[in-house]
């Protein structure tokens, strides 16, 4: 592979690291969690609306999860193979002595 190839996956990888623990984080889950306790939040079909979101969130997460098992899983199976060295006594572009 290529050096700018592995840059550049190297900088999708760390964007996806970004992506993934803004996506975690508490703070907003919390302030989500106290509002539909709230007196008067929602409606029959709102609830309907935001159970689905939230179902189809949390089967997306546990897809990437799921991705992100087979990706370090594949990833830690790969075996280095170098190419193989020229033989001894050969110089390059010349015959053997």
């Amino acid at each position: 592979m290529e050096k700018q190839d592995l840059t550049h996956l190297e900088t999708k990888i760390k964007e996806l690291r970004t992506s993934l623990t803004s996506l975690a984080e508490g703070k907003g889950f919390e302030e989500f969690i106290s509002i539909i306790h709230k007196p008067g939040f929602t409606s029959v079909a709102e609830h309907s609306l935001l159970r689905g979101v939230v179902d189809s969130m949390l089967e997306q997460a546990k897809a990437l999860l799921g991705l992100k098992h087979v990706l370090f899983s594949g990833a830690a199976k790969v075996e280095l193979n170098p190419q193989p060295l020229p033989p001894r006594g050969r110089q390059a572009g010349g015959a053997s002595d």
